[in-house]
């Protein structure tokens, strides 16, 4: 599924007869995303590593709090966007 942005500088770029260029900055933009996902994912790998060494005591006991920490942080923002928008109405 195309980025809609993608396809919004896919417009434009034949809008202004420029249709060669709209491709190439897609497929700029594409690659840099995917340069960007790979430096990621190796940058966790090697820091996982890293950090499993140190960090036994969070493998043993924390790892079991992050699933509900991070659902507290969601409900949390998720009330937070809903406040805002009930008093924006």
């Amino acid at each position: 599924m195309p980025a809609p942005s993608a396809i919004v500088v896919l417009l434009g770029a034949l809008a202004f007869g420029q249709a060669f260029f709209g491709i190439l900055l897609v497929l700029a933009y594409g690659v840099g995303m995917a340069l960007t996902l790979v430096g990621a994912g190796w940058a966790v790998m090697h820091l996982r590593a890293r950090a499993s060494r140190r960090l036994n005591w969070f493998e043993s006991k924390g790892a079991a709090l992050v699933p509900a920490v991070t659902a507290l942080v969601l409900v949390g923002a998720g009330l937070v966007l809903t406040a805002r928008g009930i008093t924006g109405i």
